[in-house]
């Protein structure tokens, strides 16, 4: 990008997203020069290469409009922030690779997951193996881009970057093993249920999505400690906000828009707050239709459909919009109390809007 003359208080999320997706695909494709060559190699890279180049970019973002927020430069125009930003790209598509491969999802995006594609070139057995060096080779290159993206930074905030890049791959495997457990969990104590939910996405959403790339890009200027904390706040609360809207996205969301099958979620058994709010006010009848439809393979189109329907019926999905409503105001009243100008508050809350009200 170049840099236009004049104030700039705002961005464009969509003009962001395209800048980054073609710094990561560059970026991708000179380090993968580097590897010997083998016939098989671009069947391996076009696997990895597949989950690069597409999506919202909204982690990337949040780097540049944390280190803005910080004092740095505006969106999209700090060096620093940028390159951290394809390093969390990167670190995205490594993470789907394995998340697809968790959750069993045949596609993503509108294309064939990496574990199907892989099996559909060498045979099933071979889908779920290659589908995790896939994620590892991803993530091999965030460790790279990580090193390249803070090697002209002074030398002790170069380590605490790197350490805090480190330490956001660590915390979603750690959540990512919560979820796995929580998956497991039956529906027949809802309650109880949406606590460990809530506690799961805070830690893998709540810090992932949103907290920690605000936090990491704030580290390049090396700000205050108070705006540190506020950082953490507002973002935990516009993460787990981002991650319970995705998860109405995922049983209401429209599959032209999401690339993703509206039956995905339910038909897995995702264990979601929408799913145990509609459980805790639901009858007998209703309840019963839940528990026979989450998480059956060979639910129908109508039970699916009725599943939605509960859901509207006993309040859930206004109750859900309701407690979306008071964590993103509760990240708005933290921004509202720092003690910045007027045009960083105005992008930091723009952030927080963008991840919170969106229907893909």
């Amino acid at each position: 990008m170049e840099k236009p003359s004049g104030s700039i208080d705002v961005f464009n999320p969509s003009s962001f997203a395209d800048d980054i997706h073609q710094r990561t695909l560059e970026f991708f494709d000179r380090q993968t020069e580097r590897l010997d060559s083998h016939h098989l190699l671009p069947t391996f890279l076009q696997l990895a290469r597949s989950y690069l180049g597409e999506g919202k970019a909204y982690r990337a973002l949040a780097v540049s409009v944390g280190n803005y927020v910080a004092g740095g430069a505006p969106v999209g125009f700090e060096k620093t922030a940028l390159a951290l930003g394809v390093a969390m790209e990167l670190y995205q598509a490594s993470a789907l690779v394995h998340d697809d491969l968790i959750d069993n999802s045949p596609t993503r995006r509108g294309h064939p997951s990496a574990h199907v594609a892989a099996g559909a070139l060498h045979g099933d057995d071979a889908g779920a193996p290659v589908a995790i060096l896939v994620g590892d080779f991803l993530l091999s290159l965030n460790h790279r881009a990580t090193s390249q993206a803070v090697a002209e930074c002074e030398r002790q905030i170069a380590i605490k970057l790197h350490d805090y890049m480190a330490h956001i791959t660590a915390e979603v495997a750690w959540g990512q093993y919560l979820d796995v457990l929580t998956e497991r969990e039956t529906l027949t104590n809802p309650a109880q249920l949406q606590r460990h939910i809530t506690d799961v996405i805070a830690l893998k959403s709540g810090h992932y999505s949103v907290m920690r790339p605000l936090v990491l890009g704030a580290l390049i200027q090396s700000p205050p400690a108070q705006l540190i904390t506020a950082l953490q706040e507002a973002g935990q609360a516009w993460g787990i906000a981002f991650q319970m809207r995705d998860d109405a996205i995922g049983v209401f969301g429209d599959e032209e828009i999401t690339g993703k099958p509206a039956t995905a979620d339910i038909i897995a058994g995702k264990r979601t707050v929408l799913l145990t709010l509609a459980l805790q006010t639901a009858n007998d009848s209703q309840s019963a239709a839940i528990r026979r439809t989450v998480g059956n393979p060979a639910a129908t189109d109508q039970e699916i459909e009725q599943v939605r329907e509960i859901i509207r019926e006993t309040g859930a999905y206004d109750r859900h919009e309701t407690l979306i409503a008071e964590l993103v105001q509760r990240g708005n009243s933290i921004v509202g109390s720092l003690e910045l100008d007027d045009q960083r508050k105005r992008v930091l809350l723009q952030l927080g809007q963008l991840l919170t009200h969106r229907n893909f």
